[in-house]
């Protein structure tokens, strides 16, 4: 059957089943999470609205630190002293901003509208803050608006923010009057996806990418200077839009650098000269369609990108293996901005741009929602999670969940309801966490004009606590939520900026789930703090072999070290097996986010001299989650020489 067609089929059936599906899930009863308790640290200022909050430890002493934009253009810092959260410091973007504009374009006050991003930019062993900012053009009154741009900042050992040298770096006034907006205001352009930090070119530093409501994107060095090439806009590329999508990191074509990632409004179109990757038909912009950036660090495609999509991109892409074939594919959803019903999909890529089978899915409604990704059903292999629905229209209130082949994760799709007990449009990340400790995953749930986060089991269950909530008086909440154990007493914290009477406020729920990265696959937007919006998996990596060697009159001993390496990401746990009368290791099992050192022994009594000797063989196996992870499990022969080391080695010695 033609993929259109059969995608309509199960699209009608979907909507056939969907009143039958919601009263099975409204009947079924809610899971017991235990209740949680929360501080608020109240903040002042204008709320935060869009800023999912971000989390490090700057200063050393074991906790986080919380850093989070506020819609006044404050970026503030909170830090804990062992008992009490207090706000560190606070720093105003529009002063960084005014330092580079002429005088007539200074504003006495900023937007952040984005999550911050961290990471050691410079390489000088230290974390930075990089934040992006700006609003959106107001045709009637452009003042209202705010300046856009890219800042980076230090935070000193007593936590204080300064800027950095050589920032900001400021966005252009591409529009924001005349018909479509489509003529300078004279703010500078504003940015709403977040920055994600990479390495872009092998030189041990990190450059920043984001995409501008100024039809650009951007690729900055740390010290705040335009990678050679960048950005990208219609002078060098065929792009005609900007957008909100934030890029992700990825090396998608292991080439050994990560590839920028990021959807755009930008139709498919060959340029004014009519050489880009697109057939001839795009000689002429069409923009009916959007397209999805696959771009190396010089500002070339990667082979096979762009790709078209049927609506404007405003989701951020996620990277991951979602089909167990050990390549990384890119999920992201369409939606809003061109009329009609063809672009309610979600895509999935492989790494070269062809479409995965069955991909793309066909969805109730537009889906500006960014994925997650995460093993929800525990079966070894990343599941998609991702919301439906916008802030603007509330026609979609599903949450899906499937697998790389289209099919529905159990007891997915569903309706999440909000604290009246109604369904609610879901255009933010999900958060996914083993929050309440039972070794199953949860999904932390933002959704549109409420005001508190609803769990979600990994079944499709829905939490009947609804104690992570504003206080009363306070708006709806506007961003994911970070998942981290950010006061460092061993188990999880939800962490949400939004507001506490019309004021800035940061809330911390205490939960119950201990604190490791195997708990947490999908803690923030965008993955992690530095924004690259993808997955790594824990990856297994040991020895074949371990040989050693012992000279006659030495003792009775032989020793030799081998290390259990976690080559991907989060933590694994390991177990080593091995049944060699003669052997000792220093350890059996443990976890391992990065490396363990490992201590082998050989009682060498009764060997033969001047002979090797093959004792067995052990296995080294690692696990996530109980499910063995790449390269799991990995064999090692262990062999023995007894005799005089000089002559074994002696050849090579002359040599």
């Amino acid at each position: 059957m033609h993929t259109t067609r059969k995608h309509q089929l199960q699209l009608l059936l979907f909507f056939l089943l969907l009143p039958m599906l919601l009263i099975v899930i409204s009947a079924a009863p809610p899971h017991n999470a235990l209740a949680v308790t929360s501080t608020v640290i109240s903040l002042g200022g204008a709320p935060i609205r869009h800023a999912s909050p971000a989390a490090a430890d700057f200063n050393g002493d074991g906790d986080l630190e919380i850093v989070v934009g506020g819609y006044d253009g404050r970026l503030l810092i909170l830090s804990f002293n062992g008992t009490n959260w207090s706000l560190a410091d606070a720093i105003q973007v529009a002063d960084a901003l005014n330092t580079q504009l002429p005088v007539s374009e200074h504003q006495a006050t900023g937007r952040i509208e984005s999550a911050p991003a961290i990471g050691d930019v410079d390489n000088d062993g230290d974390l930075e803050i990089v934040v992006t900012t700006g609003g959106y053009p107001n045709s009637a009154n452009p003042a209202e608006n705010k300046h856009g741009g890219i800042i980076v900042y230090e935070v000193s050992g007593s936590l204080s923010l300064s800027l950095k040298s050589g920032w900001p770096y400021l966005t252009v006034d591409a529009g924001g009057q005349g018909a479509g907006g489509s003529t300078p205001d004279g703010i500078r352009d504003g940015i709403w996806a977040a920055p994600a930090l990479g390495d872009l070119n092998g030189d041990n530093d990190l450059e920043i990418v984001t995409l501008g409501l100024d039809r650009r994107i951007y690729a900055v060095e740390h010290d705040g200077t335009a990678v050679p090439g960048w950005p990208l806009s219609r002078d060098n590329a065929p792009l005609l839009r900007g957008g909100w999508s934030s890029p992700a990191l990825a090396d998608i074509d292991n080439d050994g650098l990560p590839e920028i990632i990021v959807g755009t409004d930008s139709p498919p179109w060959n340029g004014d000269d009519g050489s880009g990757p697109f057939p001839s038909e795009y000689n002429i912009p069409d923009y009916t369609k959007s397209t999805v950036w696959a771009v190396n660090g010089d500002g070339s495609f990667v082979p096979g990108w762009p790709t078209i999509t049927q609506q404007q991109v405003q989701s951020s892409p996620a990277v991951g293996d979602i089909d167990g074939d050990g390549d990384l594919e890119v999920v992201v959803g369409t939606g809003l901005g061109i009329a009609g019903t063809n672009g309610y999909k979600v895509y999935a890529w492989h790494h070269d741009g062809t479409p995965l089978v069955g991909w793309p899915n066909p969805t109730a409604g537009n889906m500006p929602a960014p994925p997650a990704l995460a093993d929800l059903d525990g079966s070894g292999v990343l599941d998609i999670i991702i919301g439906c629905g916008a802030e603007s229209e509330q026609e979609c209130k599903i949450l899906y969940g499937w697998d790389s082949n289209f099919r529905f994760l159990p007891g997915f799709p569903i309706q999440p309801q909000n604290g009246t007990n109604t369904p609610s449009a879901q255009p933010y990340s999900s958060i996914v966490a083993d929050i309440d400790n039972d070794n199953q995953l949860e999904i932390v749930q933002t959704m549109a004009n409420t005001t508190a986060l609803r769990i979600i089991q990994h079944d499709g269950s829905q939490s009947g606590d609804l104690t992570r909530s504003l206080l009363a008086n306070s708006n709806t909440i506007l961003a994911a939520p970070l998942v981290a154990d950010v006061d460092n007493d061993g188990l999880l914290e939800t962490v949400m900026g939004a507001e506490n009477n019309g004021q800035a406020a940061v809330y911390i729920f205490e939960e119950v789930g201990a604190a490791d990265n195997n708990s947490q696959p999908w803690p923030t937007f965008q993955q992690n703090m530095a924004r690259t919006g993808i997955f790594e998996p824990p990856v297994l990596t040991f020895t074949n072999e371990l040989r050693f060697y012992h000279q006659l009159g030495s003792g009775n001993t032989a020793v030799h070290q081998a290390t259990v390496r976690n080559s991907g990401g989060g933590e694994m746990d390991w177990v080593l097996n091995e049944s060699i009368a003669a052997l000792s290791v220093s350890s059996t099992s443990g976890t391992v986010s990065s490396k363990t050192d490992l201590t082998f022994t050989v009682n060498t009594d009764g060997f033969a001299q001047d002979q090797w000797h093959t004792l067995g063989t052990i296995t080294l196996s690692g696990s996530s989650y109980g499910v063995p992870v790449q390269g799991s499990p990995q064999s090692a022969a262990i062999y023995l020489y007894v005799g005089d080391i000089a002559h074994l080695y002696l050849p090579l010695i002359i040599k």
